[in-house]
């Protein structure tokens, strides 16, 4: 859950579960995920097929967005009659399962002290609080001698050790299902495009998607459906399309915006518990507080 380069130094003096998020300590949430793969299919893949004008980098959309507005919005995706520029991906979520069976680590159900049935928290790191037990360790090494004197730092060992904790909410494991749909003009342009879905993940079907530090697992269908309308003898544009289905297995970390409550919390152990002294006054012997 914590980024790659993190690191507890990144911790400002102070921290409180309030500052943790300027660390990079984000939620996952479905977002997180449509991010993910949106990035994988930009970025990691990169595709490129070969175009009248040569060898172009080949638009990535995230659905199919309202034609006037992605018109207006990237007016050099369509031509002057609106039509859709050829070849292009485009990238659906299809649907979304929560699957009982995956648990991770936590099989049972854990819930939240007085949240009325909220999921429990899990702890993601531990270190030890340096200044703190250095305290401990100096008062507990410290006592008075034979000669009424005090002696600092007496070796002894110190069992006072402040541990401070990160812990997040439970994660709850889902199945994200997508559809990635290739159009193009021609038929050498769909191969182009759709090897790289086949042969980028070698021998298997499935790949690694990382996104603010979380990581996600991905599988390609093995079925790549293809339709065109090459026997249509009509005016109609030429066009082959391709159909990939993606399941990624990703995790939810808490209720997202609806969450009244801090993805990330800093606590402390408790080393010592101390209670005030009591004193009691017996009938008809002199109060402690008289001279």
């Amino acid at each position: 859950m914590l980024p790659d380069d993190f690191d507890f130094a990144q911790l400002p003096p102070g921290a409180t579960s309030a500052t943790l998020e300027e660390v990079g300590m984000l939620a996952s949430s479905i977002e997180t995920i449509d991010y993910a793969i949106t990035s994988w299919l930009k970025e990691d893949l990169d595709l490129s097929a070969k175009t009248n004008a040569g060898y172009t980098n080949v638009p990535v959309f995230w659905q199919t967005p309202e034609r006037a507005f992605q018109i207006k919005d990237n007016r050099s995706i369509r031509d002057t009659d609106g039509s859709l520029i050829l070849p292009v991906v485009s990238i659906e979520r299809t649907g979304i399962i929560k699957d009982p069976e995956r648990k991770g680590s936590y099989q049972a159900q854990i819930y939240a002290p007085n949240e009325n049935g909220r999921t429990g928290r899990m702890v993601i790191a531990r270190k030890i609080k340096q200044d703190k037990t250095r305290n401990f360790a100096v008062a507990s090494g410290t006592r008075t001698n034979n000669g009424g004197k005090l002696q600092n730092y007496f070796p002894r060992k110190n069992k006072k050790i402040v541990i401070q904790s990160l812990s997040i909410p439970i994660p709850v494991y889902v199945n994200v299902e997508y559809k990635v749909v290739i159009q193009t003009e021609y038929q050498e342009q769909m191969n182009q495009l759709v090897q790289p879905f086949m042969t980028r993940t070698g021998q298997i079907n499935s790949f690694l998607l990382r996104r603010n530090g979380h990581i996600y697992e991905a599988f390609i269908e093995q079925d790549f459906s293809h339709n065109n309308n090459v026997s249509n003898l009509g005016e109609d544009l030429r066009t082959f399309e391709t159909t990939i289905k993606i399941r990624i297995l990703g995790y939810l970390i808490g209720e997202g915006e609806n969450d009244d409550r801090p993805i990330v919390t800093l606590e402390e152990s408790a080393v010592e518990v101390t209670y005030p002294r009591e004193s009691a006054v017996i009938p008809g012997q002199p109060s402690f507080l008289v001279d």
